[in-house]
């Protein structure tokens, strides 16, 4: 399975690391390794995370292999608490989160994720609580509008809402073949003829069964206390809403231009990316994930 997934932008991030001065990395979203792997080539010390239970197997791996490595089963929301478990003292020189699904989590039937296969509707990474099967079968109107609305950006989300209360009252949802059946019969525009049509419900309910906007946010205010002076952060989305949150974030705790504090701020963030970085031509070619990935990496200063 490890084999199945090429890491994003590699040689982006890599070339704007100095090893010399980078020793500890946080690898948040570990997932096959790719990431992690070139950055151990080059001497530094990394720990990496991931709440995907199939990742741990690809870890072991990595940690009989080079001992300057370690794996815990965890989501990037609680480095706080990976930290005072496991009584790491040292701070990070670098950070990165890539926060696309893996493709070993695409052909993962027990996720479900894919619109390729008929599976039971789950389609988050660890046994949370809520799945997508809940969401389809128990949610009100209201909330589904919501999710549809703001997660999958979808103009006629109030239309998709409706149809699925109907829908639900003579039919039980329960795998991804019934759920794109049910979009089918929608009648709803999803506004792309570049993507499949199933692409941004798909979104709505895999960031609502694993909260993955508001852990990334959580994630953005718990990790300065844990980096050093000139850290480096790293961070790869793959849709608008996820761009966003990491821009605003940076821009809201940037420094001024000549590097001063602003008001009562004792830290803050130098923006190296005024846009965001985006994978090259060659890339594209072998890597057709990577058409949607942006890169977007900040300094921090304390």
């Amino acid at each position: 399975m490890d084999n199945l997934h090429k890491p994003v932008m590699v040689k982006e991030i890599i070339e704007r690391i100095d090893f010399n001065n980078c020793n500890f990395f946080l690898d948040g979203t570990f997932g096959a390794g790719g990431h992690t792997n070139e950055i151990l080539l080059r001497g530094s010390k990394v720990i990496g995370l991931d709440n995907y239970k199939k990742a741990e197997s690809i870890a072991l791996k990595n940690k009989t292999i080079n001992k300057k490595f370690d794996f815990y089963q965890s989501n990037f929301k609680d480095i706080d608490k990976v930290i005072k478990k496991n009584r790491i003292t040292d701070k990070f020189d670098g950070v990165l989160l890539d926060l696309g699904f893996s493709s070993n989590q695409l052909q993962d039937n027990d996720v479900g994720l894919s619109f390729k296969n008929d599976v039971p509707l789950k389609m988050n990474y660890a046994d949370y609580e809520i799945s997508a099967y809940d969401i389809l079968n128990d949610y009100s109107e209201e909330k589904l509008e919501k999710i549809f609305s703001e997660y999958g950006e979808i103009s006629n989300s109030k239309k998709l809402a409706k149809f699925i209360i109907t829908y639900r009252k003579t039919n039980e949802i329960k795998s991804t073949f019934d759920f794109i059946e049910l979009l089918k019969k929608s009648r709803v525009n999803f506004g792309s003829n570049r993507i499949n049509f199933a692409t941004k419900p798909f979104q709505a309910l895999r960031i609502e069964a694993n909260n993955e906007l508001e852990n990334l946010k959580i994630f953005l205010v718990k990790i300065k206390q844990f980096l050093n002076n000139n850290a480096l952060i790293f961070i790869i989305s793959f849709h608008s809403l996820e761009d966003r949150i990491v821009k605003n974030h940076f821009k809201n705790y940037s420094l001024k231009r000549d590097l001063t504090f602003q008001d009562n701020q004792v830290w803050g963030y130098e923006i190296l990316t005024k846009r965001p970085i985006t994978a090259d031509r060659d890339e594209l070619k072998n890597n057709p994930r990577a058409r949607s990935a942006k890169l977007r990496v900040a300094r921090y200063k304390c």
